[in-house]
């Protein structure tokens, strides 16, 4: 039986707040573990050192929510193979290639990590096993943010990162046919924000229907507000619906 798991490490932004870290979605698929996005405190929720061995991680853009933790893992690596001599451990680190306010370099500027790094462009992929994960730049955020799609066979699932209402129709077409939508819901309609660069959970209501995507899953949320807010806005547009919760597993199965 083939089986995807994925696992939320990470759901609030721009802060942690309590037991809520920021953004980060541990994906499980065979013996390969895909850290999506490394956002402060999600380290918390990994499992040092097993979770070292095979390890790549996804950066989706240079928002600091996103990669706050990446120094942590950079760290690790460094101290379980050098300092403890576990010669197994080593992690792949995929960097948008555009820099912003030289993030990247500030990243990859260390001699105290055992990490490979690969760079992601608009419409690139990468194969992990037969699991072929795919980037769109969304443009419709404030920087660079890429859509993150795992695709084979048997599953179809879209992590959104960071994304706006604008550009609605492309957002759209990467997200077509998921089974398992992973979205952003920074607000909602009682914030009154008029801000275009992220969405309501209405938004990624209308984002899962319009897209016909199977299930939807919130995510990114603001610390203050409760998540059960989130679930009835979205709700309104479409039923099979959840938010996710630190370190509970979805499992997906064929």
């Amino acid at each position: 039986m083939n089986e995807l798991v994925i696992t939320p490490l990470g759901t609030v932004s721009p802060y942690c707040k309590g037991d809520k870290n920021c953004p980060g979605y541990l994906f499980e698929y065979y013996d390969r573990k895909i850290l999506v996005d490394c956002g402060n405190g999600v380290t918390r929720l990994l499992n040092f050192p097993e979770d070292l061995k095979n390890l790549s991680v996804i950066i989706t853009h240079y928002h600091k929510d996103h990669y706050g933790d990446i120094g942590s893992i950079q760290y690790a690596s460094h101290v379980y193979r050098k300092l403890l001599s576990m010669y197994g451990i080593g992690v792949n680190i995929y960097l948008p290639d555009n820099s912003i306010n030289y993030s990247k370099r500030a990243i990859m500027d260390t001699e105290e990590a055992y990490c490979r790094y690969a760079f992601i462009r608009d419409g690139d992929s990468y194969y992990f096993d037969d699991l072929n994960v795919s980037f769109k730049d969304n443009k419709s955020h404030t920087i660079e943010s890429y859509m993150v799609k795992f695709e084979n066979e048997d599953f179809n699932v879209v992590y959104t990162s960071d994304v706006g209402t604008t550009n609605f129709d492309k957002l759209i077409e990467f997200c077509k046919d998921s089974d398992l939508l992973i979205c952003e819901s920074s607000l909602l309609r009682v914030d009154h924000s008029t801000i275009n660069t992220h969405l309501r959970a209405i938004d990624a209501g209308i984002l899962a229907r319009e897209s016909n995507s199977k299930k939807l899953l919130l995510t990114h949320f603001w610390p203050e507000h409760g998540k059960e807010l989130y679930l009835e806005e979205a709700r309104e547009v479409f039923d099979n619906v959840e938010v996710a919760e630190e370190g509970k597993k979805l499992v997906l199965r064929r």
